[in-house]
């Protein structure tokens, strides 16, 4: 008698075709790093809110590796630890956050509060330049600026 678990395990592989194709496996991932927003007039906690948001809605399309300032932060703060315990040279515990965020491109991007209401703006760059730029004015209500966010982080992208 196969066990229960065993048996939904089976049952949900084969429901979703089981294990990943080899071409999306070996598929390279673009690193995408997000830069902390500049906040202007928005509440610091509204900001952040937002900066995670967009941040997730990066990490949901396809292909991309996501690098948020949250991710740089505590990868920072590691290093600093480890340096004072003496665990790294100073240059070489650096060396660990410019890793984190190095960045095959980057995010760029404000969030603030203007005559017209509260303004996000992103922009997104490589190595060959800056390229597209969205500026969009978000709704008050929170839940809605949530809502509306993955669709102007996909207009980065055409």
């Amino acid at each position: 008698m196969i066990p229960r678990a065993l048996a939904v395990a089976l049952v949900l592989a084969l429901a979703t075709g089981g294990a990943p194709r080899a071409d999306d496996a070996s598929a390279p991932k673009v690193r995408v790093a997000l830069d902390r927003l500049r906040v202007r007039e928005v509440s610091p906690a509204l900001a952040q809110v937002v900066e995670d948001r967009v941040c997730a809605a990066l990490g949901e399309r396809a292909g991309f590796e996501v690098v948020c300032p949250g991710d740089v932060a505590a990868t920072a703060l590691l290093a600093r630890n480890a340096a004072l315990l003496g665990d790294c040279r100073s240059d070489d515990c650096m060396k660990r956050v410019d890793d984190v965020k190095a960045a095959d491109q980057r995010v760029t991007g404000a969030i603030e509060k203007s005559e017209k209401g509260i303004v996000l703006s992103l922009q997104l760059t490589a190595a060959s330049g800056p390229g597209p730029r969205v500026a969009e004015k978000l709704p008050e209500d929170l839940d809605a600026i949530v809502e509306r966010i993955p669709a102007i982080v996909k207009r980065l992208f055409p």
